[in-house]
């Protein structure tokens, strides 16, 4: 095989801008690619004009190029076909054009991508079938509520045999190496994030804001004074001269991780353990019942943001339809508050990645193709294409706009997710059980109970103990 390096000096090619990452539409089927906000359908694509892929450096600055990963025995992939198996198309349709992970993928290491075509609500059902009937597929999408379950029931392998394939070594994956450790399950990685999406991020309408005589948190949040005293200032003053709660939206949970802290945590010695004991749990939850108790919570819902609140605590997808409902309202976002004796910005969020299959014998070619996604989401000609894409509105068929982004939104937005500025935390919890995290089950009580009804301490501490005898019966399932 031709040295990939070389090959990436002098490639001329029309690419598009991988759709994937950049379209502020509500589609949660498709997460695969996003940096903060929604993707399109297969071959909706704005194309960008690469006229020449660049001569790539070695420098490790995550907001420099990069050097495209090269093993110094690289290892041959050319004319190897992963099997894809998805409900939406990584190939472009007729006539339209190329993401640039997978161009990179088939032009400079020489592999192809094979789609099966399941629907978005039988995936998981396909995946199983395929893989008990000695089926062959390589490749499926990383879900968070799936894992550590899919390898837990043996539907993927663990991706550190092909490490050097994924060009690990190099320094594209150096700001993301904690994120990715993160995720370890029984001292293996399964998932290998090449991008952090969907911060839960709290849109707010400056004009309120101004009107309210408040501080912007924007501007608290970047000069480092976003944080619950802060954000419970701002919300009493709103409440009290309004006599409308302050914030609603999906906090609590956000509250718990923007401590760093997680339900269920992991050890050196590759356990999953109990860990809702933790202090700084039980701080995020009396925080939540003074909120109640100061009536700054509305448990109403909407689908988007409105005036009715100060604030809304959602996935940052939401941010373009906000936008289309209030156009006067000059809209902002900001991180979830931080806990004010954490060691830095903690959030909670989904992860880009895509899974090895159990049993597929393309390990390399899966690997080198994670490789091609992370350079497509870290190399600076990427991430301006990616931006100009996301700031052109989504329309309907007549012309009307649907969803939009401001540039100061978005930037903000790629700010939420520099794991170089933010920690995100991955909570195991979310993808073990259904008991846990299920309508009803243990992470909504722990982040619903007090916001909506209060409480006091004792009350934490009766909830607390009921979870016991679950987190043991699930955990144990999972050592």
């Amino acid at each position: 095989m031709n040295n990939p390096r070389k090959m990436l000096t002098g490639i001329i090619a029309v690419i598009s801008v991988m759709t994937s990452a950049v379209s502020c539409s509500s589609d949660s089927d498709h997460t695969a690619g996003r940096l903060s906000v929604e993707p399109t359908s297969a071959g909706e694509s704005t194309e960008t004009i690469v006229s020449e892929i660049p001569e790539i450096s070695s420098q490790t600055n995550p907001t420099e190029s990069v050097e495209p990963p090269e093993p110094e025995e690289p290892i041959d992939i050319h004319g190897t076909e992963i099997v894809w198996l998805s409900d939406y198309d990584l190939n472009p349709e007729e006539g339209a054009q190329r993401s640039v992970a997978v161009a990179l993928f088939e032009d400079v290491f020489g592999g192809k991508i094979k789609y099966v075509q399941t629907s978005a609500r039988n995936r998981f059902t396909t995946l199983s079938s395929m893989i008990l009937a000695g089926e062959e597929v390589d490749m499926f999408e990383y879900e968070q509520g799936e894992f550590p379950k899919g390898a837990l029931t043996k539907q993927y392998q663990p991706l550190d045999p092909y490490f050097r394939s994924m060009g690990m070594e190099k320094g594209i994956w150096d700001d993301m190496t904690d994120v990715i450790d993160s995720l370890e399950y029984k001292n293996k990685h399964y998932v290998i994030p090449y991008s952090i999406s969907d911060p839960v991020v709290m849109t707010y309408s400056r004009k309120i804001i101004k009107d309210n005589k408040l501080q912007d948190p924007y501007e608290l949040y970047k000069k480092d004074k976003w944080d619950w005293n802060t954000f419970l200032e701002l919300s009493e003053k709103f409440t009290k001269k309004t006599g409308k709660p302050a914030v609603r939206g999906n906090l609590g949970n956000s509250l718990i991780h923007s401590t760093g802290s997680r339900i269920i945590n992991y050890n050196s010695n590759g356990k999953l353990f109990n860990n809702i004991t933790d202090p700084c749990i039980t701080t995020a939850e009396l925080f939540m019942q003074d909120m109640s108790a100061k009536k700054l919570y509305s448990s109403y819902w909407y689908e988007y943001y409105t005036t009715d609140t100060l604030f809304f605590a959602y996935d940052s997808w939401i941010l373009g339809t906000s936008n289309v409902q209030n156009p006067e309202m000059d809209l902002m976002v900001v991180p979830v508050p931080k806990y004010p004796d954490a060691d830095g910005c903690y959030i909670m969020c989904d992860f880009n990645a895509k899974m090895l299959v159990q049993n597929s014998r393309k390990g390399d070619a899966v690997a080198t193709y994670i490789q091609c996604e992370r350079i497509a989401a870290s190399l600076e000609e990427y991430k301006k294409g990616a931006k100009e894409y996301a700031l052109i509105p989504e329309t309907s068929s007549n012309g009307t706009v649907k969803s939009y982004i401001t540039e100061e939104q978005y930037d903000a937005l790629q700010s939420f997710t520099d794991p170089l500025q933010v920690t995100p935390v991955f909570e195991y919890a979310g993808g073990m059980d259904d008991r846990l995290s299920g309508s009803g089950g243990l992470i909504e009580n722990i982040s619903n109970t007090f916001l909506i009804n209060g409480g006091n301490e004792d009350d934490w501490k009766n909830l607390r103990n009921s979870c016991f005898s679950t987190l043991r019966e699930v955990i144990g399932e999972y050592n």
